[in-house]
């Protein structure tokens, strides 16, 4: 079962399996120290600011109590965030305000050649008692993710994708 309702588009179903609850792990210190990162998804992710002036009602998609517009390039655009998510451990990301930006390269089949991907995400430690001292749980939250060109401010902190990893878990 999705975390998100179907959306009937166009005469087509849409699903959003690709979106599930996941996880991925780094390592650091060969090995010896395992951060676990569990990551989710926002709607945000294929859909987009609901306009009554642009949108009708078939574009109509809530979640969680708010309205959006179903768009089907971030929809078709979100099904490479698994993939793009278990590749970004070498990645250089950006400080946006509160959260995160990575942006990746992706080929959108509606769009003709390769897109600038942004991801804006959250990254945080997670409030739980492990005993085992050699696994950290982070968790992850993919706030919205959209075709466009790096969106940060001049002189924006950047570092690698893993740098952030432990400057998140401050432990090492």
């Amino acid at each position: 079962m999705s975390t998100f309702p179907n959306k009937k588009f166009r005469g087509h179903v849409y699903s959003f399996e690709h979106l599930e609850h996941t996880s991925i792990e780094i390592l650091f210190n060969n090995g010896a120290i395992k951060v676990k990162i569990f990551v989710t998804f926002g709607s945000h992710c294929f859909t987009e600011e609901f306009k009554p002036d642009t949108h009708n009602q078939e574009y109509v998609y809530r979640h969680n109590g708010e309205l959006r517009a179903f768009d089907i390039v971030r929809y078709e655009c979100s099904k490479k965030l698994p993939n793009i998510i278990n590749n970004m451990a070498n990645g250089t990301v950006y400080k946006s305000d509160k959260s995160y930006t990575y942006v990746s390269h992706i080929q959108i089949a509606s769009l003709l050649g390769e897109q600038a991907y942004s991801i804006f995400f959250s990254l945080k430690k997670r409030n739980t008692i492990n005993s085992e001292l050699s696994e950290i749980h982070l968790d992850m939250y993919i706030k919205s993710a959209y075709p466009c060109s790096l969106k940060s401010k001049k002189n924006a902190q950047n570092w690698r994708f893993k740098g952030l990893v432990r400057q998140v878990v401050g432990a090492f």
